[in-house]
């Protein structure tokens, strides 16, 4: 579709999410400027149980936002832009330096960060395009047109040209709850949007260089130096946690008091569940929920499922079997003998 003659919505909008067969390969220099938006870096995500973890596109300025201490990038300074290289679902990221951001391969990719040249090695199936501008390497999919978030034109598609190619305009609506629309420029050959604005923010995200169908070099794809797994990014961060926590321990047992400390607290009760046939109940203690007490008529058959994450202490006094866990603390062998003592002496003594 590259003729003079403006599409229909519905042709464009086919071109913007088929693409021509086959996909051609794209290379090319990408920017953004988000109209100093300080939601920088800033996103959601979340995943189903066995999925990966997202793996962000994006410059390493981005990938650490606002307060990631990057020190060439304030919020109030555009993102640097980024050179792309695309061959179907395999990619390359660099900044213009040479630095990379992020290689995909057929299977794998490596994340490169601003704290660390060693890359994080990944599924390629979960890198996800949000950042610096990189939304625009993929194909728009047909279900973000479904709803009224930005996919109504306010008008008629346009002709124009951009970096020297054929392409066509179109703006879109905003939905309800939002102030102003957006605007596109799709690449008349390959259905790509070579332009994303919304000039009621200020923002964009475009190719300032957009070249099709070269050949390019498997090497690009590629990543044989060190590398390093989300596997070992948490045991480093557990293991900073841990260190952290016991120097400020040595801290306190050299400038405060030996620990543990010994705190008697009296707590509020509340029940969540009582039977008034049998006696039995179950309860959280504390006004942030310090623990869980339970109690069931002794003898009774069968497994006593609490749903607790952990067993914590079990006990019977002969009419009663108890059960009590604390969270985040162990009970002493005092405190539980006098926490025991209160719930087995029954209402008559009770404060």
């Amino acid at each position: 579709m590259t003729d003079k003659t403006p599409p229909s919505w519905v042709q464009l909008l086919t071109l913007m999410v088929d693409g021509p067969d086959p996909e051609p390969a794209v290379r090319g220099v990408l920017r953004s400027d988000d109209g100093n938006d300080a939601s920088r870096g800033h996103v959601g995500w979340a995943t189903m149980a066995g999925e990966p973890i997202p793996v962000f596109a994006g410059t390493r300025a981005a990938l650490a936002g606002p307060d990631g201490g990057h020190p060439d990038v304030g919020e109030d300074t555009p993102l640097p832009p980024l050179r792309v290289w695309r061959d179907g679902r395999r990619l390359r990221i660099e900044e213009l330096d040479g630095t990379p951001s992020l290689i995909v391969g057929e299977e794998d990719c490596w994340q490169f960060d601003a704290d660390d040249d060693t890359p994080l090695t990944s599924p390629a199936s979960a890198v996800r395009y949000q950042l610096s501008a990189t939304e625009l390497l993929t194909r728009r999919d047909a279900n973000d047109f479904a709803g009224d978030d930005f996919t109504r034109p306010t008008g008629p598609i346009g002709a124009t040209t951009f970096l020297g190619r054929p392409a066509w305009t179109v703006e879109l609506a905003p939905p309800p709850h939002k102030p102003h629309p957006m605007q596109l420029v799709v690449d008349a050959e390959t259905g790509l949007v070579l332009q994303q604005r919304n000039d009621g923010f200020g923002s964009v995200s475009e190719w300032i260089e957009f070249t099709v169908g070269e050949p390019m070099n498997d090497d690009l794809f590629t990543w044989d130096g060190a590398t390093r797994s989300p596997v070992d990014d948490h045991a480093l961060m557990i293991a900073e946690h841990e260190a952290d926590g016991r120097r400020r321990s040595a801290w306190f047992t050299t400038h405060v008091a030996a620990l543990p400390l010994r705190v008697e607290l009296g707590v509020g009760v509340w029940v969540h569940e009582y039977d008034e046939e049998t006696g039995a109940f179950q309860a959280s203690f504390g006004e942030h929920h310090l623990g869980m007490i339970a109690r069931r008529p002794a003898g009774t058959v069968g497994e006593w499922e609490l749903g607790w994450d952990e067993p914590g202490r079990r006990w019977t006094d002969g009419r009663w079997q108890w059960a009590v866990r604390v969270y985040h603390d162990t009970l002493s062998d005092e405190a539980f003998a006098a926490l025991r003592a209160q719930l087995e002496a029954g209402p008559a003594t009770q404060v």
